[in-house]
């Protein structure tokens, strides 16, 4: 059986700490009809648009062996093409009709968003620095990635091999095209989150840890990424084999970055679930906390930061040497945590002798404030402020 880990299960259930948020894309303003010229008739018969059976921020990705995604070519009257980038499709989707615009929004959606091409551009890619990934199995052979895999290891994910998440979060740290820092290295443990046991995600910490630990200095792993919440007593058994595994890392001067916040002692950074401005995808102040299809939200505590998670394409693999891509018209905090992951290795590759706590203090002294008062990632301002640091 194929592990997937659907969206609204699992990415949306993984925005815990979330709150609602408002429309992403407020429609031009339609042209005022012109004055009847006479009264209408009462007894003429209605006329009304074609129904559309695909409402915005649906799921349609094609995924043939499961019956509710088995569908795989929606034509015109099926769906709206106004409402294209709210769709979570994948290559395997066709939209009769607007089979151009799909393939043009999965690729423009690769962008990161936020500036972050213009820090690449600047040779600021993550270079040189080590991070690990804990999350379902991956195939490691996608080409976004195939050459970022340090080291890979199963901890029992019962012969699975493929899954929806592993790629995806492995692809937004560091896809060649789509990642945040495409020359990080990674150290991949994937661990079977299905079972809701933290024990596999404590071994897998612990790996990561024995990594560590066989590196030399300068090389040593910063950060862990971690879009699960394994500490979360409510969702798995043995969090306090995590928690302890947690505390090590800790010692070990390694980051973790859960969905709950960071590590031994979360409530130095909460990260939060954002919606980028597929209008303005660079400018972090047009961004807003929660999800694409919710309204509504608050202002967050000072230590509350917002990650990209909305209107963002990552790799896909369920079959050794079937690539592919999904553009998720709505995601959860799971693709936030690489996300943040991503933009702390930049921030390590302009300086390297900075603590984990150190990079959340800039990352948080640095945030821009959204169009609803919150705190969101400001990768630029981020680099600039090391940058400046750096040069005094």
């Amino acid at each position: 059986m194929r592990r997937i880990m659907l969206l609204s299960a699992g990415l949306l259930a993984l925005g815990l700490t979330a709150c609602g948020a408002a429309g992403a894309v407020v429609p031009a303003t339609s042209p005022a009809a012109p004055a009847p010229t006479a009264l209408p008739d009462e007894n003429a018969p209605e006329i009304s648009e074609p129904a559309v059976s695909v409402e915005p921020y649906s799921d349609l990705r094609y995924l043939p062996w499961l019956d509710d995604y088995a569908k795989q070519t929606y034509q015109p009257d099926e769906y709206n093409a106004s409402d294209l980038y709210t769709y979570t499709y994948n290559t395997g989707t066709a939209f009769a009709g607007a089979e151009d615009e799909a393939a043009a929004l999965l690729e423009e959606c690769k962008d990161p968003g936020l500036g972050v091409r213009s820090l690449q551009a600047r040779g600021i890619t993550g270079r040189g620095v080590n991070v690990a990934i804990l999350d379902q199995p991956l195939l490691t052979d996608h080409p976004e990635f195939a050459d970022r895999i340090a080291a890979y290891y199963d901890t029992g994910c019962e012969g699975e091999t493929g899954s929806m998440h592993g790629p995806a979060v492995a692809s937004l740290l560091a896809g060649k095209t789509l990642g945040v820092a495409p020359d990080a290295n990674i150290y991949y443990a994937a661990w079977p989150s299905w079972l809701q046991d933290s024990r596999y995600a404590a071994d897998a910490l612990d790996w990561v840890l024995e990594q560590n630990e066989a590196l030399p200095e300068g090389e040593k792993i910063r950060v862990v990424s971690v879009s699960a919440a394994p500490g979360s007593a409510d969702m798995f058994q043995n969090t306090d084999l995590w928690n302890a595994a947690a505390a090590r890392a800790e010692e070990a001067g390694v980051l973790v970055l859960t969905v709950e916040g960071a590590g031994a002692k979360p409530d130095r950074l909460m990260p939060y679930p954002a919606v980028l401005d597929p209008n303005d995808r660079d400018d972090p102040a047009a961004c807003r906390v929660g999800f694409p299809a919710e309204d509504g939200s608050s202002v967050f505590a000072k230590n509350a930061l917002a990650l990209p998670c909305s209107y963002r394409t990552t790799a896909e693999e369920y079959t050794a040497g079937q690539f592919g891509y999904t553009h998720y018209g709505q995601g959860g905090l799971s693709w936030g945590i690489p996300y943040c992951a991503g933009v702390m290795a930049l921030g390590w590759q302009v300086d390297p002798a900075l603590t984990g706590d150190e990079i959340m203090r800039y990352l948080l002294s640095t945030a821009a404030t959204g169009t609803d008062g919150n705190s969101i990632i400001d990768p630029v301002h981020f680099v600039e402020a090391l940058e400046a640091n750096r040069s005094t």
